[in-house]
């Protein structure tokens, strides 16, 4: 059960951090932004709650810090008892491509209370589709592997995320996200809110 437990929260863990990894999409090259997001997602009669801020310049790196809280139903990996685990993350963004599309690949830690520290790997591609005028849609696909670290380290953990955020107004933003890892599919959603300005004199 241990190693089943371990990989439950591996993959709430990734799917977290797959949804907090996309505010510099919405900022053009030459603007910066704060922002603040939070989300949602449901996995094998558990769920997980996440919220988290950061900074981002458009076109180079973003910057973020998440607070995750995942419920995890034993039951469902040979116990009877739900299980709350509380994990912090620290994550770093850098943007290889800004173009059309953006291409950024992604490095951040995760601490947690589940004697299981994660180092996590990845890379974002995403576009926007103008709807109108106040209004895009952003399609953003995501890789991540994540890693075990310390005591009750295990084998990395590979998720693939897709999550489909409407800008409002070049200020919130919120959709739909889903998830497929070691053969389990996730959904849930996104949101958040960005503040941005124009860095260029």
């Amino acid at each position: 059960m241990k190693n089943s437990f371990i990989l439950a929260v591996l993959m709430f863990l990734l799917f977290s951090i797959a949804s907090s990894f996309a505010q510099g999409i919405f900022l053009e090259k030459g603007e910066a932004g704060f922002f603040a997001d939070g989300g949602y997602s449901s996995l094998k009669n558990s769920h997980a709650t996440s919220i988290g801020a950061g900074f981002a310049l458009g076109g180079f790196f973003e910057f973020g810090f998440s607070s995750s809280t995942s419920k995890i139903k034993l039951s469902t990996y040979g116990s009877g008892d739900e299980i709350e685990v509380r994990s912090q993350t620290v994550a770093l963004g850098v943007v290889l491509i800004k173009k059309k599309a953006q291409l950024e690949v992604n490095i951040g830690y995760t601490l947690s209370n589940a004697s299981t520290d994660i180092l996590l790997l990845g890379f974002e591609f995403g576009s926007e589709i103008k709807i109108h005028q106040k209004l895009s849609w952003y399609p953003i696909f995501s890789f991540a592997a994540g890693i075990p670290v310390g005591e009750s380290s295990g084998s990395p953990v590979i998720a693939l995320g897709f999550s489909l955020p409407f800008l409002v107004a070049k200020h919130v933003y919120f959709g739909p996200s889903f998830g497929l890892t070691e053969g389990n599919f996730n959904w849930g959603f996104t949101g958040g809110i960005l503040i941005s300005f124009n860095t260029a004199n």
